[in-house]
């Protein structure tokens, strides 16, 4: 990375250091001679100070290439963004170039197979799409023994650390498993580049609320990459309220899928085998990926037998799961009891509240045609009270709109750090704000919007009064496509 750099900067590039750690290692202080090296942003977290890439800055000086060392490392409590990789996508959308580094162990559609192979767990990742998006990729190669050679010399980290690393981590037989899985996914993703085109795969899983729901998606992930394809996600939610945990697994694993560079579709039904097969049957999927579930209490047939008798002309691919895992409350006598009790009422709250909402969209796109002031209000008045919350939209052009829900206090859209979460959202085209991992000390949760053709602004929920729930957020992505083409109007 710093060798490339050096050239670059040879060439008359205007080449900065935004972050390299170097580990105390002689060779890499002398590789940064003669580049420019920003200052770090200090942050105290826990009476400890802390030193991280300052991105503000970095964007502040602009130059067209910047250097940022360990992609997938999680900032210090209180910095900007939680994680590095959330820093770099602001500097591709400021125009800087960026030459960074990772390790196959942190790429996150690999976890499941790294665990597997290695027994270790990684706590530090990148999304697939991050990877992917790279317009260069330069795979480092050694020989494990070479590389434990290195590594005792203290030629990687300081001795002390590199000890503590050969007793777990760097032994021979997980060196030699993640060089080859290092190996194959470079091959895919060259394999991809060349294919880019016919895509007659279609590959949809199924999430539920089981932790283990992760390693099926990522199994569809993997199986999109070597179909070169897409996949989606769906989620069907059949008991209207979920338990804080399965709200939690949820929102991990709809986060998760995006973060694969899959499509996330939410369904509201008491019958999930019969709501797959139709959309199945309707989108045309020729692949079917679900987790191995628990026989269900009081079912003699699980939703596997239901799928494979209903859908005979696709492939369904079963991934086991390693866990047991209910939404359910109370005791086994009490669920059982009530198993065939449950009323089916709050199932189809969701689904009335997208309903409604869509309806009333569309009616303010065909009645205020051209007045694009008159449809953001309206739009804005029509969510601020469907989701019972103070509302803010800033629209291209300077347009702004804010929708008040009862005695919230809407300045708060206008403080530092809201407005720092807005501005970044617009800027980067992903969520920001409160309960993110982009400025989350910001007291609303600001989602980018689009028109039918660009992004076009931001929509700021206020989340001061209550927090938006994974059920609101799962309204709000069903109803986003309605919404782009109100704007549109």
């Amino acid at each position: 990375m710093l060798k490339k750099a050096q050239e670059m900067k040879s060439q008359g590039l205007d080449v900065v250091i935004g972050y390299v750690e170097p580990h105390d290692r002689p060779e890499t202080m002398k590789l940064k001679e003669g580049l420019e090296e920003l200052p770090l942003k200090e942050v105290i977290y826990k009476d400890r100070l802390f030193k991280e890439f300052d991105v503000d800055k970095a964007i502040e000086r602009k130059p067209q290439i910047i250097v940022v060392d360990e992609l997938a490392h999680t900032n210090v409590k209180g910095s900007k963004n939680k994680k590095r990789y959330l820093d770099v996508i602001e500097l591709l959308n400021a125009g800087i170039d960026v030459y960074t580094t990772a390790n196959v162990q942190n790429i996150e559609g690999l976890q499941d197979m790294i665990d597997e192979m290695t027994t270790v767990d990684v706590s530090e990742t990148i999304p697939d799409e991050i990877f992917d998006y790279a317009d260069e990729v330069l795979l480092i190669d050694i020989e494990p023994k070479n590389l434990i050679e290195r590594m005792k010399k203290g030629l990687i980290f300081s001795k002390n650390k590199a000890t503590l690393a050969l007793e777990h981590f760097f032994k021979d037989d997980n060196l030699s498993a993640l060089r080859e899985l290092a190996l194959r996914r470079g091959a895919d993703r060259i394999e991809k580049k060349n294919h880019d085109g016919e895509l007659k795969t279609k590959i949809l899983v199924l999430v539920s609320p089981s932790p283990s729901a992760q390693k099926t998606i990522r199994v569809a992930a993997r199986m999109a990459e070597a179909y070169h394809c897409a996949f989606s996600g769906m989620y069907v939610e059949t008991q209207g309220e979920l338990s804080e945990e399965s709200a939690r697994n949820i929102k991990k694993h709809m986060d998760l899928v995006k973060d694969m560079g899959g499509d996330m579709i939410v369904k509201y039904s008491d019958d999930v085998v019969e709501t797959v097969v139709s959309y199945v049957k309707v989108a045309g999927v020729t692949n079917l990926i679900l987790g191995k579930t628990w026989q269900t209490i009081g079912l003699k047939i699980g939703l596997e037998e239901k799928f494979i008798s209903r859908l005979p002309n696709i492939e369904i691919m079963i991934v086991p799961d390693s866990e047991r895992f209910t939404n359910e409350k109370g005791s086994l006598k009490d669920r059982v009891k009530t198993k065939f009790k449950r009323k089916s009422k709050e199932v189809y709250q969701a689904t009335n509240k997208v309903l409604d909402i869509t309806n009333l969209l569309a009616k303010v796109g065909l009645e205020h045609h051209g007045y694009k002031e008159v449809i953001v209000k309206e739009v804005a008045e029509i969510l601020s009270q469907a989701f019972e919350r103070s509302i803010q939209i800033v629209y291209e052009g300077g347009l702004k709109y804010i929708a008040k829900f009862g005695d919230e206090d809407t300045l708060i859209f206008d403080t530092r750090r809201d407005v720092e979460a807005r501005k970044w959202c617009q800027a980067n085209d992903k969520v920001a704000g409160s309960e993110t991992h982009s400025i989350s000390d910001a007291k609303a949760m600001y989602f980018p919007l689009h028109d039918a053709f660009s992004l076009v602004g931001s929509i700021g929920f206020l989340t001061t009064t209550k927090k938006m729930s994974v059920t609101d957020t799962l309204v709000f992505n069903q109803i986003k496509e309605v919404l782009s083409l109100t704007l549109a109007s």
